[in-house]
C-alpha cells in the first residue's frame, strides 16, 4: 500500500528514490515509474517543419530517419533539448517565435540519394542494427501485376523489376553496401518481407519462394551466407548435377516443401498406432488434403535463434493482400543446420495460441536489442496486457476465430513497435483503438487521445491531440501517426490529408 499511495511530486519521488532501494532485477521497471511525473506537457500545433515523411525514431533514441516527398532522399536528424532563456519566470511565458521551430528540437546532420529516378524508396522499411549504429533502408521501382512467365516463379505473385536493400552508416550516412533482387518480389510494406537478428537478415522473395540469408559483417557488408528454397543444403544442386538429374530439376518439389511434407506425412503416420487402420488414416488425413499442401506458399520468416526460423505457410489464392490472415495457414519451425521442421501448427491451433500468450516474448526475443526495447509491454511481461489479451478473448463469438485472429500477427514483424515509456501498460492506460505501440497509421480523431495512470484511474496524466489547435474538426480521409522518443518525454503527431500538407505537432515537457 506503500507503493501504491507514493507522492505524485517529482522532487519528493526522488528524495524517495535516494532511501528505498528496488527489489533485486526490478531496477528499470521503478526507475521507469518516474515517466508518471514526466509527461509531454506542452504542445506546438503545425510547427514549423520541412515537408518531409519522417518514418521513426531508432531504438537508442539518436537519430529520427525522415525521407523525401519525392521517395528519393534519406535525411537524419539528431534529437536536441529545446533550450531558451527568460527574463522573468519562464514558466509564465510563451515561448519565443525562433523556438517554435523544426530545428529547435531536430538537428539534421545530412541528406543523402538513395533512389534513382525509376525507383523510389520505401518509407515503410527501415531495419536498425544498433550495435553499430547502421540502417538497412530499400528502393524499389514500380510493381507490376501482369508479369511475366518466369521457372519457377510462383503465378499470381506480382513482380517488380529491381528492389535494392542499402546498408548505410546513420553516424555519417556512408553508404557500405547494398544488394539487389531483380524482377522479384519482396513485401516491404512494414518491413514485412524482411527480419534482423543479430548481425543476420532474413530477405523472404514471394516470387521464388526462397529465404535469402544475408550476414552484416563489421565492415559493414552483406555476405549471402544461405539460400533456402529450391535446395535447403549448400550442396544440394551440386549432388543433383552429379547425379545427372539437374535437367529434370523442374520435376522435383521445392527443397522446402519436401521436408514440409515429409514431416506432416511422419506426424500424420504416428496419429494412429493400428497398423490396419494406418494406411485409412494416411489416405484420409494425408494424400485426400495433398495437393493443398502442395499448393502452400512462404508468405512471412523471422528468426527464433540463430538456428532456426519460423515460417508461415499460406494458401496462394490469398495473392498479397491482407486477406491471407484469415486463409488456411501452417507455422512451422524449421532448423536451419539440419534442414529439417521441428514443429508445425496449423492457425487454429490452441497449442500455438498458448505459447503465444506465455511466451510471447521469445517471438521477438534479441540480445541485441536495447534496454528500452527488453521492456515493451507484452502478455508474458504484463499482468496488465495478459488482461487485455484475456478480456478480448472472453468477448469473442467464435474461439477458432480468435485464435485465427492473433495468429495473424505471427510471425512477428521486426522492430515494429516502440520501446518508449507512454506505451508501457503498467504506467498508463489509453485507447489502443486510436493509439498504439505497433507502428501503424491509424484514422484520425477529434478529440485528444488522453493518458491516463494506472496507479490513479481518474487522473489524465497528459493528451495527444493531432492536427490543428483550432478545435474539432473534420477527420474524415484524414490519418494520424506518432512517433514517440524511446526515453525522453518528446513524441511527434503527425496527421496526413490527401491533398493538404501534413500537420506536424511536438508534443514535449516544458
Amino acid at each position: 500500500m506503500v507503493g501504491f499511495f507514493r507522492s505524485g511530486n517529482l522532487a519528493s519521488r526522488v528524495f524517495d528514490r535516494q532511501f528505498l532501494s528496488p527489489r533485486p532485477g526490478a531496477t528499470v521497471n521503478t526507475v521507469r515509474q518516474f515517466y508518471e511525473n514526466l509527461v509531454p506537457s506542452y504542445t506546438i500545433y503545425d510547427i514549423d517543419c520541412p515537408d518531409y515523411s519522417f518514418r521513426k525514431f531508432t531504438d537508442d533514441g539518436k537519430y529520427l530517419v525522415a525521407f523525401s516527398r519525392n521517395h528519393q532522399d534519406l535525411i537524419v536528424y539528431r534529437p536536441i533539448w529545446l533550450t531558451f532563456s527568460c527574463h522573468e519566470e519562464c514558466d509564465s511565458h510563451d515561448l519565443p517565435a525562433n523556438a517554435e521551430r523544426f530545428e529547435s528540437f531536430f538537428k539534421q546532420l545530412y541528406s543523402i540519394s538513395l533512389a534513382s529516378s525509376n525507383e523510389y524508396i520505401c518509407e515503410d522499411f527501415f531495419l536498425y542494427m544498433e550495435c553499430h549504429q547502421y540502417g538497412l533502408f530499400a528502393t524499389s521501382t514500380a510493381r507490376s501485376n501482369e508479369s511475366s512467365v518466369t521457372e519457377g516463379a510462383i503465378h499470381g505473385v506480382p513482380s517488380i523489376e529491381k528492389i535494392t536493400f542499402y546498408l548505410v552508416r546513420l553516424e555519417d550516412g556512408a553508404i557500405l553496401d547494398e544488394k539487389a533482387f531483380c524482377n522479384d518480389f519482396i513485401n516491404l510494406a512494414h518491413s514485412i518481407g524482411a527480419y534482423l537478428y543479430e548481425d543476420l537478415v532474413c530477405i523472404v522473395s514471394l516470387r521464388y519462394q526462397t529465404i535469402h540469408v544475408l550476414q552484416i559483417r563489421d565492415s559493414g557488408s552483406l555476405v549471402e551466407v544461405r539460400r533456402i528454397g529450391a535446395f535447403c543444403r549448400e550442396d544440394d544442386e551440386l549432388f543433383l548435377y552429379s547425379h545427372g538429374q539437374a535437367a529434370q530439376g523442374s520435376s522435383f518439389l521445392p527443397g522446402i516443401k519436401q521436408r514440409l511434407l515429409s514431416f506432416i506425412f511422419h506426424k500424420t503416420w504416428n496419429e494412429e498406432p493400428d497398423q490396419a487402420l494406418r494406411v485409412q488414416h494416411l489416405k484420409k488425413k494425408f494424400y485426400f488434403h495433398f495437393q493443398d499442401y502442395v499448393d502452400l506458399i512462404i508468405w512471412k520468416v523471422q528468426f527464433l535463434d540463430r538456428h532456426h526460423l519460423f515460417i508461415k505457410f499460406g494458401s496462394v489464392n490469398g495473392r498479397v493482400t491482407r486477406s491471407t490472415d484469415q486463409n488456411l495457414a501452417f507455422f512451422a519451425v524449421y532448423n536451419m543446420e539440419t534442414t529439417e521442421i521441428v514443429s508445425l501448427y496449423q492457425n487454429s491451433s490452441e497449442e500455438l495460441y498458448s505459447l503465444f500468450e506465455h511466451y510471447y516474448d521469445h517471438f521477438h526475443a534479441n540480445p541485441q536489442n536495447s534496454l528500452h526495447e527488453k521492456f515493451i509491454s507484452s502478455n508474458p511481461n504484463s499482468v496488465h496486457a495478459l488482461d487485455q489479451l484475456r478480456t478480448i478473448k472472453s468477448k469473442a463469438s467464435s474461439p477458432s476465430q480468435f485464435v485465427k485472429k492473433m495468429m495473424a500477427s505471427l510471425p512477428y514483424t521486426c522492430q515494429s513497435q516502440s520501446p518508449s515509456p507512454y506505451f508501457d501498460l503498467s504506467i498508463f492506460r489509453y485507447d489502443e483503438k486510436l493509439f498504439s505501440a505497433i507502428d501503424r497509421h491509424r484514422h484520425c480523431t477529434e478529440h485528444p487521445i488522453k493518458f491516463i495512470s494506472v496507479r490513479q484511474p481518474n487522473v489524465v496524466k497528459f493528451k495527444i491531440k493531432p492536427g490543428s489547435d483550432s478545435g474539432a474538426s473534420d477527420s474524415r480521409g484524414k490519418r494520424i501517426s506518432s512517433l514517440f522518443h524511446p526515453f525522453f518525454p518528446l513524441a511527434l503527431s503527425i496527421q496526413q490529408t490527401n491533398m493538404q500538407p501534413t500537420v506536424v505537432n511536438v508534443h514535449f515537457r516544458r
